[in-house]
């Protein structure tokens, strides 16, 4: 069977772009080597003693493993697979070097086998969860839409047939596996991903028409994703979710660390106690101060979702990983983000909802999981009536998407050859 991977690849990256797209994401995972390299270091230096200090840094650097990783943080995708699949041939019980072949095969656009990598790592080893969630991920398949096959693969008792949105969004999800064009390896383009909130059993928000937040944002992410292949700027653009499937907040931050995102946008049509509350709101990591009112809503609203889903504990290494990036970049993540969603608000300056939100800084629970700068964008509020009758017209959803994914592709633009804060 065809697996479709949640990837869209971008063509002819713009000359002299290539080398600062690379800028705050590589930072952040050669920053990452570094840590493992000490960690490893550390651990030879209580297991021998005696060992000298400069042979304990020679004995870590090495570990085939940690050259595999510097050649991921470098770009040289295909070498590092290469290098992987030497190991894995030399030593198939050797679990990490899957996971990391797995990665290498994800970022390079072939799916397939990153698949097989990933469930080769779970034979080995069955309780890590955090793989697991990247071999869900990548195993994605369409929406059935077959009257009398409303389940899908696998799942018992089945489900109500598909929402004629959902099925706008199919067609859209066909169109955009279909674009034209690759980035080779290595090149270093701008790595985005985009998260189409809520799915399966977690519909988000329900307006009064019964319109659901988790078929909304597929739409917007799916024709917003196409919009920014079509623009040809030189973006690699990835998305959590390609149908309606059902992801945890911490199998969506999964994404960030399978794609080594530099820019994580979330998109939400939230339902807020207080009706009045609409247009389209950019919100990033608090940094200290006051929320607005608007932020302590929509972090209310998400967090309760979000809490309410199965979680999956990170496992094994990857643990260590994300506790060493949680405990070191998370102010640089949010000056980042902050700016982001600064010029995003900025950029948006047409479109159903133009003139109407706002820019702010929420504590959501998604950005404190999330390695990589972040911002959550309200699409408009299925809580307001006059947002919700946009939101459900499919014109007008087209348009939204436009100008958001125009907006996005500007503040990436003017951003990404920024230093970090």
């Amino acid at each position: 069977m065809k697996i479709n991977t949640p990837r869209i690849d971008i063509p002819k990256a713009q000359p002299g772009k290539a080398a600062h797209a690379a800028g705050s994401g590589l930072g952040r995972r050669r920053f990452l080597v570094r840590m493992a390299e000490f960690a490893a270091v550390a651990a030879v230096s209580q297991l021998f003693p005696a060992l000298p200090l400069a042979k304990s840094l020679a004995l870590a650097a090495s570990d085939p493993l940690a050259a595999a990783q510097r050649l991921l943080d470098a770009g040289k995708i295909e070498e590092a697979a290469a290098d992987l699949r030497r190991i894995t041939a030399a030593d198939p019980r050797n679990e990490r070097a899957y996971v990391l072949l797995g990665r290498a095969c994800a970022q390079a656009g072939n799916p397939a086998q990153a698949l097989a990598a990933f469930r080769e790592a779970l034979r080995l080893n069955p309780a890590d969860t955090y793989t697991r969630m990247l071999a869900d991920i990548l195993a994605q398949r369409p929406v059935p839409d077959v009257p009398g096959q409303e389940g899908r693969a696998g799942e018992k008792g089945g489900r109500r047939s598909a929402s004629r949105l959902e099925k706008a969004a199919l067609a859209e999800r066909e169109a955009f596996i279909a674009g034209q064009g690759r980035v080779s390896p290595g090149t270093g383009p701008f790595r985005l991903v985009i998260d189409a909130g809520h799915g399966g059993p977690d519909t988000g928000g329900v307006a009064a028409s019964g319109l659901r937040e988790k078929d909304v944002t597929l739409d917007l992410a799916l024709q917003a994703a196409r919009e920014i292949q079509e623009a040809d700027a030189g973006v690699a653009v990835f998305l959590t979710r390609m149908s309606d499937i059902p992801l945890s907040q911490a199998a969506r931050a999964a994404c960030a660390d399978l794609y080594a995102a530099d820019l994580f946008l979330s998109l939400h049509a939230p339902f807020v106690d207080d009706a009045a509350v609409s247009g389209t709101f950019f919100f990033s990591r608090p940094k200290g101060g006051e929320e607005t009112a608007v932020a302590r809503a929509v972090a209310a609203f998400e967090n309760r979702l979000a809490g309410a889903g199965a979680g999956f504990p990170r496992a094994g290494h990857h643990g260590l990983e994300a506790a060493l990036l949680r405990e070191d970049m998370a102010g640089r993540y949010a000056g980042q983000g902050a700016r982001y969603a600064a010029w995003l608000g900025k950029s948006l300056k047409a479109g159903p909802f133009a003139g109407k939100g706002g820019v702010a800084a929420a504590d959501l629970s998604l950005f404190r999981a999330v390695d990589a700068p972040a911002v959550l964008t309200a699409m408009g509020f299925l809580s307001n009536p006059a947002d919700a009758a946009v939101l459900a017209d499919a014109a007008r959803r087209k348009e939204l998407a436009g100008t958001w994914a125009r907006a996005v592709l500007e503040a990436m633009d003017a951003l990404r050859g920024m230093p970090p804060p």
